[in-house]
């Protein structure tokens, strides 16, 4: 009687284990109920390899141990070659095993279902170093899709939609939307937007945007990605705004892109209404969430507050770090970034080139020479960091600050990597600071032999032979100038004011206040020169 009366409670112990499971476990929990499977002596029970199986096919496991499950069910059914199918799929491998699979299945006489098509279209959405075959093998895929009867199922649809504009093939991706609009639901309409958005038609997401019957946040944050991805930064703040009010609220890659882009533009107006509604909506200040606002705080010229947000951040990792230590390098403030330096190190972190580019750029901007080569140093020997183009441009930039012109061009001839005109054009400023006309003339023509085309040469060369009155090499320079530089691509600037974000290229008197703005500038031209002030020219 004792036995009949445990049987039962081992029994559910047996059917619940699964239960206890994660949506998504990781390989050793799965082994782990595994072998309590084959010690209840079940391990030939279907229904449990099914399930083993189907949870294997929900993250990237090693494909032998699914293969495996596969084996021991002696007779798969469609879940079971579905689950195999997806499993192919997440690892990334060869379409065309998820193709024999397919094969395998219907040799069994076993049909497919929506599920089926969804994973094999996933398969071939994957791994496009091979493309072309994986676009003959897809369009194989949308075939049985048509001839079994699945092309008017939304989930199918919304696979072969993201198939086609993963192989490139845009117009395909329209038709297959066009075919039936009303079988669609938010997630078609957010496929096609994300392919509009991938291929560079904004307007025409825009467009799609507009038509759109539902959206949900994934729409929004598709849209304020194409924005920015294609430069469209006011358009992309401007649609977070319109979003605000349609009350969708917004999730933490929306926020964290739009404090980047207001970090950027120096944005302050923007950065401070995403920090409110952060503030607002009770989001948590996660690692990436508090490092932009760090970030944009640092950059739009408030590094008080950045260094207060930063200092109230339970848990930081290494971008947080960088980002502290190259805003206050950038602001000026050496000693304190030096520090900071020395206290992410004592927490244990492991700097990367980015944390020397601030450590460098704090030495520079202090012209602290002996410290900046104590740093440059103990990145490559101490790190094994191998210096890229903005390590070199910091101490190019720290030398020629301090006079060493010599030693900064021993440097930029000794680097390993080809230098850019940016570093030539950085001594060349230093030779006119420091009264170095020779070497001044030597590099002002190289960097002419290297850009011809760009106007800053010649303007800091000319400026060079003006320090030094030597009018006819300055007339001479202004002639190659004109000779050489038909047409200069106008400079623009923004400025936010009150919300609103202006935008002004050099001699723009199409703003509706450009009659007031020019006033201004006379005034304070004329103040300027009331103090003795000259602007420089040759």
């Amino acid at each position: 009687m004792l036995r009949n009366k445990t049987k039962p409670l081992l029994s559910n112990s047996q059917a619940s284990i699964f239960r206890y499971l994660a949506p998504q476990p990781s390989l050793p929990q799965i082994k782990q109920t595994h072998a309590h499977v084959v010690v209840w002596g079940h391990a030939r029970l279907t229904v449990h390899l099914l399930s083993l199986l189907s949870f294997s096919s929900t993250v990237p496991f090693p494909l032998r141990y699914s293969l495996s499950l596969f084996s021991s069910i002696p007779f798969p059914t469609v879940f079971a070659f579905n689950s195999l199918i997806r499993c192919h799929a997440k690892a990334n491998s060869s379409p065309s095993l998820s193709l024999s699979l397919y094969s395998a299945m219907r040799r069994r006489f076993l049909n497919p279902n929506q599920h089926t098509f969804t994973f094999l279209l996933h398969a071939c959405s994957k791994n496009l170093k091979i493309k072309v075959n994986n676009n003959r093998l897809g369009v194989q895929v949308h075939v049985h899709v048509i001839k079994l009867g699945y092309a008017c199922h939304v989930f199918v649809r919304n696979s072969l939609i993201h198939f086609y504009f993963e192989c490139g093939d845009a117009d395909s991706s329209q038709r297959v939307f066009e075919e039936d609009a009303l079988c669609s639901d938010v997630v078609t309409w957010n496929s096609m937007l994300a392919g509009a958005v991938r291929n560079g038609d904004v307007r025409v997401a825009e467009k799609m945007f507009g038509e759109m019957p539902e959206r949900d946040v994934v729409s929004w944050s598709t849209m304020i990605m194409g924005y920015v991805q294609n430069g469209l930064f006011e358009d992309g703040l401007e649609c977070f705004r319109d979003m605000r009010k349609k009350r969708v609220r917004p999730n933490e890659a929306i926020l964290v892109t739009l404090l980047s882009v207001s970090a950027q533009l120096g944005l302050l107006c923007y950065g401070r209404f995403i920090h409110s509604t952060i503030e607002a909506m009770r989001f948590s200040m996660t690692v990436h969430i508090g490092t932009a606002l760090v970030d944009m705080y640092a950059k739009c010229g408030c590094i008080e507050k950045a260094r207060i947000l930063f200092d109230g951040m339970v848990k930081k990792d290494v971008w947080t770090w960088n980002v502290m230590i190259c805003g206050l390098a950038s602001h000026d403030f050496a000693k304190e970034a030096l520090a900071l330096f020395d206290r992410f190190i004592d927490e244990g972190f492991l700097p990367v080139n980015v944390t020397f580019v601030g450590v460098l750029n704090a030495c520079s901007r202090a012209g602290l020479v002996g410290e900046g080569k104590h740093y440059f140093k103990l990145m490559v020997d101490g790190y094994g960091i191998q210096p890229e183009m903005e390590h070199y441009g910091c101490m190019v930039d720290l030398l020629a600050r301090a006079g060493l012109v010599d030693e900064a061009v021993k440097l930029i001839e000794g680097m390993a990597i080809t230098p850019d005109p940016v570093m030539w054009a950085t001594l060349l400023d230093a030779c006119k600071l420091h009264g170095y006309v020779e070497m001044g003339e030597k590099i002002g023509n190289k960097l002419i032999e290297l850009d011809p085309t760009h106007d800053g040469h010649y303007v800091q060369l000319a400026g060079i032979y003006a320090k030094e009155r030597k009018w006819e090499d300055v007339v001479r320079i202004r002639e190659l100038l004109s000779e050489r530089i038909v047409g200069k691509v106008a400079g623009w600037s923004l400025v936010e004011l009150q919300g609103r974000v202006h935008r002004f290229v050099a001699g723009d008197r199409e703003h509706e206040c450009s009659s007031d703005i020019y006033k201004m500038l006379e005034t304070i031209g004329l103040r300027i020169t009331e103090a003795g002030l000259l602007t420089e020219t040759f």
